[in-house]
């Protein structure tokens, strides 16, 4: 097993390290480990690993098999896995051990500040037990004192679950420990298409993306959807820069063209086959001058069936792998064929560095998926169904990083970030993780989005409420006003539920911003049943509502359901509903007039030269007289004049 030192692998830092190694085909002799050859899913042979010690295979942890919806967690093989970074705290007797195990389940104190205290183990006691990664394909160090890790340690790392604490008796002593990381194998499917590649149809064996070298190496990117997709982007972008590429403004001149997309609207499919259907023919023109990708929830919808629609499209993958999109790059070029990549996947943040779009405000991925099935929505049901939260060491390792950056603002990312650590054992909340990440020096605002009604505690209230650089912002969709559509939609609360969620903010946090999303025309959705909406939304005044007309998403359960409304009724019901927002937004942003709000400058205005917007911590947007120097600081702005979702002001203070 190769050791990289975590001097040279922080989380978030050190991607050039990680990716250099990522072929787990190779037969590396291990001492008391065999190696078989067998038939992997994918046709062709690999190397798997069969170990010989005296730790055997977690029954609780069975081996990916078809990745379908519904799954809550993630589970994962040691087949799967090319390595694991690994945190632990070696002692010297099994009750030790117990003391350290409980206190850490117990929440008393953390794995990394327990290893500092007691652990024996010298390679990592200073750096909280932190071992760095280790690899499954080659052998461990003689001087396992050096390193920290021997055999059956490694070999129980292989076989948990990440972010799961275990501890294991081995012949060093005593290891409690967790995988705090691991990178998967990729699985690919392929089309062939002979009329432009050439290559035979083979199976793909991951290696690195290091050796890929386009004609020209320049990439366009295009995205579509949410914020989660906006970071996605950046990833992609900063894994593009890691192997060589420039970013280019026209499209039509790029050698890798990547759309990124969402499928949350009507007719997402369509904008798809749209957009790329442009690029199709300077593809059949000219085969090998681009490489066309289509990214993100429509794609991870699509998989394969994309592929066979579009033979000039080169790769479809999923929003797993977008810090993995050089890899699926080589895929394509080794293999000559199309490449579909779909399949479930741990997701490992820190292989590249983002490239972010703004110098003043970061999105940081918390967790990824959602363990929800509303009946309306693919993201609990199709596309990113597996929920994983990332180790709070890594938010925070790539929030100091951000903060040496010179950004000020972070927003958390979620799909449902209340839930955040419940597939982490011990479990952890989104309340401790705020506890833990606020305090990350150089960063004055902490957003979060998206929550969801069922999990916002009164321990996360209070968290938010006690905590200065958490913004006085919540977005909770509560999407329908009426318990029997929220039934319908099985979001899982009743509307007497949503207002005490609303009541328990507003009575910690008074002038808390309230933002959410309603859906008009649900499925068998009355008149009567439209009005709650509306008597909700009067009830509760919020800041900004997102409204949107029901569309029928493939593969979710109310596309199928036979009371479906007409696109006459459901445009006319938005209509009445978008009048009400204006007229509630507008009751909302007068409260601010004659205040003086601490704004955050985020850009010069598009549209009224000599004008800078920015932010107040509710996040109402506010434009005021200023020049581009004033980007990324905070400025005192007196509020002059409201409108339904802009305050306009007049700087009242020296900027800081």
């Amino acid at each position: 097993m190769a050791f990289v030192p975590s001097a040279f692998l922080r989380p978030g830092s050190g991607a050039e390290t990680l990716s250099a190694k990522s072929n787990i085909a190779q037969t590396t002799h291990i001492a008391r480990s065999s190696y078989s050859l067998s038939n992997s899913a994918h046709g062709g042979t690999r190397a798997v690993l069969q170990r010989e010690d005296t730790i055997s295979p977690r029954a609780d942890i069975p081996k990916i098999a078809s990745g379908l919806p519904g799954n809550r967690f993630y589970d994962i093989s040691p087949n799967d896995i090319e390595a694991v970074r690994i945190r632990h705290c070696r002692v010297d007797t099994e009750e030790l051990a117990k003391v350290v195990f409980r206190k850490i389940v117990a929440r008393e104190e953390s794995l990394a500040k327990m290893a500092k205290m007691v652990s024996t183990c010298s390679a990592s006691k200073e750096s909280g037990g932190d071992l760095g990664w280790w690899w499954q394909d080659e052998a461990i160090p003689a001087d396992r004192e050096q390193f920290g890790v021997n055999e059956q340690l490694l070999g129980a790392a292989l076989r948990t679950r990440p972010n799961r604490l275990e501890q294991v008796k081995t012949e060093d002593g005593w290891h409690v420990f967790m995988v705090e990381e691991v990178r998967h194998v990729i699985r690919t499917k392929h089309e062939r298409t002979p009329s432009r590649r050439k290559a035979d149809k083979k199976d793909f064996k991951n290696t690195s993306a290091e050796a890929l070298v386009p004609v020209a190496k320049t990439y366009a990117m295009q995205t579509l959807g949410c914020q989660m997709n906006r970071s996605d982007s950046e990833r992609m972008a900063g894994e593009l820069a890691r192997i060589g590429y420039k970013e280019i403004d026209d499209p039509f001149k790029a050698s890798v063209l990547v759309l990124n997309t969402c499928n949350i609207r009507d007719h997402a499919e369509k904008k798809v086959y749209s957009y790329i259907g442009r690029h199709a023919a300077r593809k059949r023109k000219y085969p090998q001058d681009v490489t066309l990708a289509v990214a993100g929830c429509v794609a991870q919808q699509e998989g394969e069936r994309m592929l066979r629609r579009i033979p000039e499209l080169d790769l479809v993958f999923g929003p797993q792998y977008a810090n993995r999109l050089g890899d699926l790059l080589k895929d394509v070029e080794t293999n000559q064929c199309q490449v579909a990549a779909t399949d479930p996947i741990h997701i490992q943040e820190d292989i590249s560095k983002p490239k972010r779009e703004s110098t003043v405000t970061a999105w940081v991925n918390v967790m990824y998926g959602c363990g929800e099935n509303c009946t309306f929505c693919t993201v609990g049901n199709v596309v990113r169904s597996v929920e994983q939260s990332r180790t709070i060491s890594s938010i925070r390792a790539e929030m100091e990083d951000i903060a040496r950056s010179g950004i000020r603002e972070v927003v958390l990312l979620g799909q449902n970030i209340d839930a955040y650590g419940r597939d982490m054992y011990p479990k952890k909340t989104f309340a401790e993780l705020l506890r833990n990440v606020h305090d990350v020096d150089g960063i004055d605002r902490i957003r979060f989005t998206t929550s969801h009604p069922r999990y916002i505690s009164r321990n996360l209230v209070t968290t938010c409420a006690e905590l200065p650089n958490v913004m006085p912002y919540f977005h909770i969709p509560p999407q329908s006003g009426n318990d029997d559509v929220l039934k319908e939609m099985k979001r899982g609360y009743t509307v007497k539920a949503f207002k005490a969620v609303v009541n328990r903010i507003r009575e910690a946090t008074p002038d808390a911003a309230i933002c959410g999303d309603m859906i008009v025309g649900f499925p068998g959705e009355t008149e009567e049943q439209f009005q709650d909406s509306l008597k909700l939304m009067e009830d509760v005044k919020f800041d900004v509502m997102n409204t949107a007309a029901y569309s029928p998403r493939p593969n979710t359960p109310a596309a199928e359901y036979s009371n479906q409304i007409s696109d006459a009724m459901k445009a006319d019901r938005l209509a009445r509903m978008n009048e009400l927002v204006t007229r509630h937004a507008l009751e909302r942003s007068m409260r601010y007039v004659g205040r003086v709000e601490h704004v955050l400058v985020e850009q010069e205005s598009s549209k009224t030269p000599g004008e800078v917007v920015g932010r107040t911590p509710t996040n109402r947007t506010v434009r005021f007289s200023g020049s581009r120097e004033l980007r990324g600081k905070i400025v005192p702005v007196k509020i002059v004049e409201a409108l339904p979702f802009t305050l306009l002001g007049e700087i009242a203070g020296s900027p800081y």
